[in-house]
């Protein structure tokens, strides 16, 4: 066995063992995808500064991700029996809420705010948000949410960003698996076309596979051991790249070494020669490959770096088919073409010979003609990308039917909405920092494009009436209507209470004059006078009282009636003993009646004092009623007032059950951290919503600017503010990524074409076909597929493919050029002679790179479809201006003839 089959032969058994290691040690790629390859943005953004806030909020709910259940009964509303399965359903959540990891749960029918909130207006559609731990996955969360919420009768959705985010993970990776069968179906049929031999395509597909493999795997064990750039979209780009590219290379090997065959060289000597040959051209081809996708690791943006994983398959391509290649071409020979015969070399290809010819005689029309028809599409360009990254999903994914249910029956940012955070260094539950935060709260609701904000003072979206002075200084006007009401009925009372004393004079006097009377009756008896009877005394007591203009009372006549009685009764009673009797009985009277006299005196001067008093009272209660009626008057005015509509909260109110709700709510647990939500009447990732967005954190810091507040981070999260710093961080990356990756290629073509100009022929000829591409992809979009906006993904993506990739077809041109240079007289014939040479392999392997992008429009995510509809494009315009600019360029710069000197 010659030396050279040995060598390869150990090649053989050593990608043999490391395939088999690639698969024993290939991680859980789904797992890492989930757990790692989610779009990161940069710490210092604010929807970044706003997530660890609310990773540190407290209550419970810190760690969690934001989920919205969907109920909806069609267009049709939603029964009293709907309802009731409904609040079953809430009730199962509510009770189990440990074993589906539900943090929080906050229901239409919690209280009349929630009801307002997440019950439609059309009475269709309910909503329960939910918080929901980010300790288990998000498809297994997703996955056990689904099954539990399903309600008989009705339409029920699990949704929110988290969960949008994982389902696209899940399309993608569905996506990969069809795009890997469709690639190698498409390049199996390709290269049994070119080669007209089953073995060629079998071995090509061999060598790639097997740098896709061991790449692969060495990618995702770099992701797991040291966190190497990943997104959902690495391993669908190593896929279309790698058996893209790496069956282009093969094109190009197995056509020299067929020509190599031609010559009558035997397996080991074709093989060896052409490896030189082609081997070079390969060599310098995919470093410039692999240069621009190395750069893409100086990318700030983690979705642009995670495409340097696609530079580690182009290196391990490379040495797999350097080194696994040979040994297949030394061992098979001429029977790697089975069962073709035909071992001539490759033929001139027609049309870029026809181009070239043409161009290099008229230099200057072939590069209007290019200009003419590439320059309109590029200024119709106008970079207006879509970052929604809901578009990606195709709208049969559950939580994408969801995510337009919500936006069908409420406003379209119900289901996203953006969260203000305002963290102080100090607690703010108190009245001071309530009424900023009011205040805050009423003007971003002013704002355009606001459909409502809702905070801890207004929790329900709309202000508290009760918590504002205006609505506390109507009741207390109301009160002192009230208050000067019963004024008014007192200062008539005391107008009217005239107190006549003369009675009570009258009483006093007759009073003493009885007790005169009894006095003298009690002397006459002591003198002995028995004639005096109970008749007399009757007598003498109605004449004093007649003189007192009084008659007797009750009292006194039921005290002389029982006196007589008990004299008539008594008859034999001695008169010593009778008058004894009736000189106490008459003591007693006469002492009683004396004080009653005194009293009934004392009471007529207190009454008139009092009726005085009164006097003074009543005019004094006549000024206080005016005097409320000016108050009360100055109070509806400053009621109605802007004055009057400030917020304030009573103590009381401030420490009810009710508020403690909603501050546990809107504060965080040590209540140093405020959070506002806001929700905007339009779509939360149009462009409109964005721009809004990106100024409310520098609204919110000019409202507080003077206050308590003054000095609080501000910062916003929420899907739109995430969206938000995604087209920021990604706009300014791309072009700071685009200059890296062409200065870096631009270096590589520069050693590898030995000259300063033809790099900048290369790329130029490269940007216009990506700027044309571009444009002709949107038109595509917008009449093919229904979404009028490039998503933001497509630019970024598609200039690296067209670049990484369409320099290949440059290089194979230019190496063609420097390889003919020996034989043909002048630089116009060179490249014409190469240009009709590699054309075939050109146009072949744009064929097989294009139908490789093909295979990622089934996938169903946008971005892939664009891109590759994109690419597609840009190799078919590249496959007519290379030959074109390049040849026309070529001629003007380097051949000192000129045109009229050439013949056809």
């Amino acid at each position: 066995m010659p030396k050279f089959i040995k060598k390869y032969t150990g090649s053989l058994i050593a990608w043999l063992v490391v395939v088999i290691l690639s698969v024993i040690f290939l991680p859980n790629m789904s797992n890492l995808v989930a757990q790692k390859g989610q779009t990161k943005i940069p710490s210092s953004s604010q929807s970044q500064v706003a997530q660890t806030i609310q990773d540190h909020w407290g209550h419970g709910i810190s760690n969690t991700m934001d989920t919205v259940v969907v109920f909806n009964n069609g267009n049709k509303k939603l029964s009293s029996n709907d309802q009731s399965k409904i609040n079953a359903t809430i009730k199962k959540l509510k009770n189990n809420k440990s074993q589906y990891g539900i943090k929080g749960i906050t229901a239409p029918m919690d209280n009349s705010a929630t009801k307002k909130q997440l019950v439609s207006k059309d009475k269709t559609t309910e909503i329960v948000q939910l918080n929901v731990t980010k300790k288990r996955s998000i498809q297994s969360v997703n996955n056990e949410l689904k099954k539990v919420v399903k309600t008989a009768g009705l339409k029920t959705y699990v949704t929110g960003g988290d969960i949008l985010n994982d389902d696209f993970r899940v399309s993608t990776e569905q996506g990969i698996k069809k795009t890997e069968v469709i690639a190698v179906v498409f390049i199996l049929i390709v290269l049994i076309i070119v080669f007209r031999s089953p073995i060629v395509p079998l071995v090509s597909l061999l060598t790639v596979g097997v740098s896709f493999i061991v790449s692969l795997s060495i990618v995702m064990n770099l992701v797991q051991a040291f966190g190497f750039p990943l997104s959902n979209f690495t391993r669908v780009f190593m896929v279309v790249v790698l058996f893209g590219i790496g069956t282009d290379y093969n094109i190009l090997l197995y056509n020299q070494f067929k020509e190599e065959l031609s010559r009558g060289k035997d397996n080991v000597k074709a093989t060896i020669d052409a490896r030189k040959v082609a081997g070079k051209t390969i060599l310098f081809s995919g470093t410039s490959v692999l240069i621009g996708f190395a750069t893409l690791g100086l990318a700030k943006f983690s979705i642009y770096q995670s495409a340097v994983g696609v530079a580690v398959g182009v290196a391990v391509l490379l040495l797999v088919l350097t080194t696994l290649n040979p040994f297949f071409m030394s061992i098979l020979g001429k029977h790697i073409f089975w069962p073709s015969k035909n071992f001539d070399g490759e033929g001139e290809n027609r049309l870029w010979s026809f181009l070239s010819r043409k161009s290099t005689r008229w230099t200057i029309p072939a590069i209007i003609l290019v200009l003419v028809v590439t320059v309109p599409f590029v200024l119709m360009n106008k970079n207006n990308l879509n970052y929604d990254d809901g578009v990606e999903l195709h709208n049969s994914v559950p939580a994408k039917q969801g995510l337009l249910t919500v936006q069908k029956h409420f406003s379209k940012g119900t289901a996203e909405p953006s969260t203000i955070y305002i963290k102080a260094n100090h607690k703010l539950n108190n009245e001071k920092a309530l009424n900023e935060i009011d205040r805050i709260t009423k003007q971003l609701s002013n704002q355009d494009g606001v459909k409502t904000v809702a905070s801890v003072t207004q929790p329900s979206g709309t202000p508290v009436t009760q918590l504002y002075v205006n609505d506390q200084l109507a009741t207390l006007n109301n009160k002192m209507k009230t208050a000067k009401q019963g004024l008014n009925t007192i200062k008539k009372g005391t107008k009217s209470s005239s107190f006549n004393a003369a009675p009570l004079e009258g009483i006093a006097s007759s009073a003493t004059n009885i007790g005169n009377s009894l006095k003298t009756i009690q002397a006459m008896s002591k003198q002995g006078n028995t004639s005096v009877n109970g008749q007399q005394i009757i007598m003498a007591l109605q004449q004093q009282m007649a003189a007192a203009r009084q008659p007797m009372t009750p009292a006194q006549m039921q005290i002389v009636a029982a006196m007589l009685q008990q004299m008539g009764s008594k008859q034999q009673a001695t008169l010593g003993q009778l008058e004894g009797q009736l000189q106490q009985e008459l003591m007693g009277i006469a002492n009683s009646d004396k004080n009653i006299g005194s009293n009934a005196q004392a009471l007529a001067k207190e009454l008139k004092a009092t009726q005085s008093k009164l006097s003074k009272a009543g005019d004094g209660l006549g000024k206080i009623e005016d005097g409320v009626g000016s108050a009360n008057s100055y109070l509806s005015t400053l009621s109605d007032s802007k004055a009057a509509d400030q917020f304030f909260i009573p103590e009381k109110v401030l420490k009810s059950k009710t508020f403690k709700n909603s501050m546990n709510t809107y504060l965080s647990e040590n209540k140093k951290v405020a959070k506002i939500t806001v929700v905007l009447d339009k779509d939360p990732n149009s462009t409109s919503a964005l721009n809004q967005v990106e100024h409310l954190q520098t609204k919110v810091k000019s409202m507080i600017s003077g206050t308590s507040l003054g000095h609080s981070t501000v910062a916003i999260g929420g899907q739109t503010a995430k969206t938000s710093d995604t087209k920021n961080i990604a706009s300014s990356d791309f072009v700071r990524t685009a200059i890296i990756m062409v200065v870096g290629i631009m270096i590589a073509l520069m050693v590898i074409t030995r000259s300063i100009l033809q790099p900048f022929y290369i790329l130029g000829t490269l940007i216009i076909a990506y700027l044309t591409s571009l444009s002709i992809t949107k038109l595509i979009s917008t009449f093919v597929l229904g979404d009028k906006f490039l998503t933001w993904n497509t630019p970024f993506f598609t200039f690296v493919m067209l670049i990484a990739l369409g320099v290949d077809y440059s290089i194979f041109l230019m190496m063609k050029y420097r390889e003919f240079g020996k034989v043909d007289p002048t630089p116009t014939k060179q490249i014409q002679h190469a240009a009709a040479v590699i054309g075939t392999v050109v146009i072949s392997a744009a064929i097989i790179l294009g139908g490789t992008f093909a295979a990622l429009m089934p996938s169903g995510v946008l971005t892939l479809i664009q891109v590759a509809i994109a690419v597609i494009v840009g190799l078919f315009i590249l496959v007519f201006i290379i030959p074109m600019l390049i040849s026309a360029l070529i001629k003007l710069t380097y051949d000192e003839k000129g045109p009229k000197h050439l013949k056809d």
